[in-house]
């Protein structure tokens, strides 16, 4: 009797890691006009593929967004890519192409910023972010750094972007 009770544990706990699996997601945020130049950064709910590599997660969410031409307004230049990522104990660095610099304007750069930064903070496990661009770049064409940016910066800036 103790080993059928056993094995039927086992096949719940292993039924349960199945439905996990299958079910795993993440967000993606992109914006939404309701009338012109007021957009509302709203997100899409995605399916991850590998929910054992966190970093792989990541990369794919990204990229997800990076190359999201869904009928979704990016303020992300196309042509985006992920060059290189690392993820370690709760802090993500990436390297993204040059292509990620083919925009202009302020508004626009904060827009593509909160849009990155609302993506990436959406998965639990990053508590760190920094940006890199390909070729020994840290700054954006209108100054802005993300660099050792946390999740407690970012929750205080969506205050602020809720308030407006």
């Amino acid at each position: 009797m103790y080993s059928v009770i056993n094995a039927f544990v086992v096949s719940l706990i292993t039924m349960g890691l199945v439905i996990n699996i299958i079910s795993m997601k993440s967000n993606i945020f992109y914006y939404e006009f309701e009338k012109q130049d007021e957009g509302i950064l709203t997100s899409q709910e995605i399916d991850l593929k590998n929910n054992k590599n966190v970093e792989e997660n990541i990369r794919y969410t990204l990229q997800y967004l990076f190359d999201n031409n869904e009928g979704h307004y990016s303020f992300i230049p196309e042509e985006v890519t992920i060059t290189n990522i690392l993820f370690i104990n709760g802090s993500l660095e990436i390297e993204v192409s040059e292509d990620i610099l083919n925009y202009g304007g302020t508004a626009r750069e904060m827009s593509m910023v909160d849009q990155i930064l609302a993506t990436v903070f959406s998965i639990n496990e990053v508590e760190e972010f920094s940006l890199f661009i390909e070729g020994n770049r840290e700054v954006l064409n209108e100054g802005t750094s993300i660099k050792g940016y946390t999740r407690d910066e970012w929750e205080e800036r969506m205050k602020t972007i809720e308030q407006n």
